[in-house]
């Protein structure tokens, strides 16, 4: 344990840039991903859990818009997943479970709006998110209970 202690120390003496460019690369992460997460938390409506899931997108706009921009919504939400599955690596500072769910928000998969309501519905991100809408001013988000957990079971 000493020597591996040792070693970090005289690689960090030895290459002060190194050292640097981590930590500027940490810093970044920490501060763009609190910035994207306070964002879209700042910016959802307060039904958006409530909403249906298979509204139309962009409507009224040609079919070329659509498809062009439903691409690249979609490529965003895979862009902040990868984001977010890095930002949750220890030792890497920054909020990976919030920017999962943003990238899970801009993807377009079968029962994502579910899938939305169970992570919201944690008390750790549920706080957080209300935290963060509070702060801007914006009312916290209602999310719709689940009917098939919120039912007794029969039998």
């Amino acid at each position: 344990m000493m020597d591996a202690l040792r070693a970090a120390l005289s690689f960090a003496l030895a290459n002060p840039d190194t050292i640097a460019i981590g930590a500027a690369v940490a810093v970044t992460s920490f501060v763009g991903g609190m910035a994207l997460v306070a964002f879209v938390l700042v910016r959802l409506p307060e039904d958006y859990l409530e909403q249906q899931e298979d509204r139309p997108f962009l409507p009224g706009r040609p079919a070329w818009v659509r498809v062009s921009a439903r691409v690249g919504k979609n490529l965003l939400g895979v862009l902040a997943v990868a984001l977010g599955i890095a930002l949750s690596l220890p030792g890497v500072p920054g909020p990976g479970g919030l920017v999962i769910l943003i990238g899970v928000m801009l993807l377009d998969l079968p029962g994502k709006r579910r899938m939305e309501r169970r992570l919201l519905g944690t008390p750790k991100m549920r706080a957080l998110a209300d935290r963060v809408r509070a702060r801007f001013g914006r009312p916290p988000l209602r999310v719709q209970a689940d009917s098939r957990r919120s039912s007794p079971s029969r039998g």
